[in-house]
């Protein structure tokens, strides 16, 4: 029978119980276990445990990075990585009855022809009282370079029961390829990203969305190494499943860990969100409401008879607006595009993209949704508009006029209704009754 990733046999010797726990020793340096707690965002609650390896040497301690870099060869390497998971499963078995995971790191030396068989390693874990089920083995993928062989290591173990998690999505070797072809059961996002999210806007918009896309791929979404309240309130509003870092708690030895305070955490985190997203709601939507009152207002002047350009000179003029067009029932656009004030000069990378006029917008849902609800306002989410190559968000509304549908678009910069601003209000001047319920001639 082939010969599979050893947890305890052959470990016996170096292995010692002090004081209700299990340390170990690698030629001079002593072992030990701490354990990371992972959270479960929805159920607030602790949903597994991450084994990490502690060295000391004489009361020093020695990074485990430091600690893999100072073997000799790979038998040392995996001699040492085998200790430490036989230690994590020993020291484990305290709270083992709580159902909850542990996570144990797999080095890619250990993903190799011997160890596709998992019959040894099931048999050893039920020796020591587990089953495949309660194991989450974490990949590290850095060291694999065989593709073929990892995909037949994974579907391996997975059939046999053990959770197969692949670590710092974002980072390194692990892409979206990998996932698709591996199908892991969890997805542990690097901290690089949402350290990135929380500095840079355009991280954060798409930080959301990438979650959400790995979770399509039937794979929940771990966010690692989370260290302040801004992580952790962009982590929590989120699609995420499950979080872990020092914010929430440190790796402690198995009997000093506290999952206590981390629960009070999410509480005080969630109050903290959902009076930020109000906040931010209330600001976003008045921004837009000042929006919807000038499209509905150019849409009647249109129906009056006015010209495009006279119909939208307020709208043009309002903070935010990157520009206004107009779209016929087909979808082509009918008129130039008034710039507005939040206009960039279009950049001449992209000047093929300059002259929209008689271009065809049927397939945006700015203008399917829009023609399918006639006057009522639509607002799109945010997207890459062209020719300015700028997120924007458009506003829409379709009406009618002289026997024609037609649909009315505003682009608003969305970093001009991410960011607080002063209250917004409507202009005085427009010259006509703003009664929205009346707004547009039948």
């Amino acid at each position: 029978m082939n010969q599979n990733p050893r947890l305890a046999q052959n470990q016996s010797r170096s292995i010692v119980k002090q004081q209700g726990s299990f340390s170990g020793w690698f030629d001079k340096w002593q072992v030990n276990s701490h354990f990371q707690p992972i959270y479960s965002i929805a159920l607030q609650r602790v949903v597994g445990y991450e084994g990490l390896m502690r060295v000391n040497d004489n009361g020093r301690a020695i990074s485990p990075l430091v600690a893999f870099a100072s073997c000799n060869s790979i038998d040392e390497t995996l001699k040492l990585d085998r200790l430490s998971r036989a230690l994590h499963l020993l020291n484990f078995k305290s709270v083992q009855s709580r159902g909850q995971w542990i996570f144990l790191n797999l080095r890619g030396e250990e993903i190799c022809q011997r160890n596709l068989d998992p019959s040894d390693l099931v048999e050893q874990l039920a020796r020591h009282g587990y089953q495949p089920r309660q194991i989450v083995l974490e990949i590290l993928e850095d060291l694999i370079l065989d593709d073929q062989l990892l995909i037949e290591f994974v579907a391996n173990y997975k059939a046999a029961g053990f959770i197969v998690a692949i670590d710092d999505f974002g980072a390194g070797y692990s892409n979206f390829d990998r996932i698709w072809k591996l199908n892991p059961n969890i997805v542990k996002l690097d901290r690089c990203m949402i350290a990135s999210a929380v500095e840079e806007n355009r991280a954060r918009r798409i930080f959301s969305r990438l979650i959400s896309l790995v979770r399509e791929t039937e794979s929940l979404v771990l966010i690692e190494g989370i260290e302040t309240q801004d992580e952790a309130l962009l982590a929590m509003d989120s699609e995420a499943d499950m979080v872990q870092g020092y914010y929430f708690a440190k790796p402690n030895s198995m009997d000093e860990v506290r999952d206590c305070d981390a629960l009070m955490s999410f509480k005080r985190l969630g109050n903290k969100l959902n009076h930020q997203k109000a906040s931010q709601d209330l600001q976003y939507q008045s921004k837009v409401k000042v929006y919807e009152s000038l499209l509905s207002h150019c849409a009647n002047m249109l129906q009056l008879g006015v010209g495009f350009k006279e119909s939208c000179q307020h709208l043009i003029k309002k903070q935010g607006c990157s520009c206004v067009y107009m779209l016929n029932q087909e979808g082509f656009q009918v008129t130039t595009t008034l710039k507005g004030i939040a206009a960039e000069a279009t950049d001449t990378h992209y000047q093929p993209f300059a002259d929209n006029e008689g271009i065809n917008w049927a397939r945006r849902e700015y203008f399917s949704k829009a023609i399918s609800a006639m006057g009522k306002v639509y607002i799109s989410q945010p997207y890459l508009a062209l020719p300015d190559v700028a997120m924007n968000v458009t506003i829409s509304l379709a009406f009618s006029a002289k026997g024609q549908s037609y649909v009315l678009c505003c682009d608003v910069d969305y970093k001009y209704l991410e960011v607080a601003d002063e209250q917004s209000t409507l202009p005085t001047d427009l010259g006509v009754d703003l009664d929205l319920g009346n707004m547009l001639l039948g």
